[in-house]
């Protein structure tokens, strides 16, 4: 029904064996395994599923989040964005729900409409468990010191105050993970910009920028980030606990449109 790839340097494409072949039809044993190994799975060559049929295949893999607008989020360029995901700028890494009352425990993603005609606009993905396992046991113990907290202005769905580790475990797989969002980004100034204090754990306030520009520095390695180009029809699934996100400027491609969901 399908085949397996290694993208590189992490995730999966998982490819349909014929054009008929519906996601739906995937079990959801075989699904869990396979964002378990691969943390991020890109299916392509599917058939394409109306809205009510594409929440039906993501409430099989769990209890759906729902917000104000429902559980189902377009995900389109606007002209005057209230969120900075709808503007063209830099979305900055980050796990989605971490000014929610829960995060979620998968992305999901369907791609109606590619970007294949402009530039930029890459989904940029980080799989921190690999970074956790490479980088010195000294560093990874002096980050384990690191408390943070981040606060932004409620604008549509997205806003808040949070207190968070910058190391934790994950809450469905008990590995360690990083808790990170970036606030260096220039595109996102006049939308959603969002303040980070950092403490020790004495609840001391400690110098941010030099541990920020570390951090950010690791994140942004090629050998641990995967950027993806959709293409019409692609589906994706994302451990959004061992995973961090963001997105490319957007350079002309205006027309992309993603319809996300978040499980629990």
């Amino acid at each position: 029904m399908f085949s397996v790839k290694d993208l590189s340097p992490f995730g999966a494409l998982i490819t349909a064996s014929d054009v008929h072949d519906n996601i739906n039809e995937i079990g959801t044993e075989v699904l869990n395994n396979l964002l378990s190994q691969y943390k991020v799975l890109v299916f392509r060559g599917f058939k394409a599923l109306p809205d009510p049929q594409y929440i039906n295949f993501c409430e099989s893999l769990g209890n759906l989040m729902y917000w104000e607008f429902g559980a189902l989020l377009n995900v389109k360029m606007e002209q005057d964005p209230k969120n900075h995901i709808f503007s063209k700028g830099r979305v900055e890494l980050h796990w989605d729900g971490a000014f929610a009352k829960q995060t979620p425990r998968i992305n999901a993603f369907q791609c109606t409409v590619s970007s294949e005609d402009g530039r930029g606009g890459e989904t940029l993905f980080v799989d921190t468990t690999r970074i956790l396992k490479d980088i010195p046991s000294s560093q990874l113990e002096d980050w384990k010191k690191i408390k943070l907290s981040y606060s932004t202005e409620k604008k549509a769905h997205y806003g808040g105050s949070i207190d968070v580790n910058l190391i934790e475990n994950h809450p469905h797989k008990g590995h360690s993970v990083i808790r990170f969002i970036e606030i260096e980004n220039e595109d996102n100034q006049e939308v959603n910009p969002v303040q980070l204090s950092i403490k020790d754990t004495n609840h001391q306030p400690v110098e941010s920028q030099e541990i920020v520009q570390s951090i950010t520095e690791i994140l942004y390695d090629p050998k641990y980030m995967y950027q993806h180009q959709w293409v019409s029809g692609d589906y994706m699934l994302i451990d959004n606990n061992s995973v961090l996100h963001g997105r490319a400027k957007v350079e002309g491609n205006v027309n992309r449109h993603l319809k996300r969901v978040h499980i629990l």
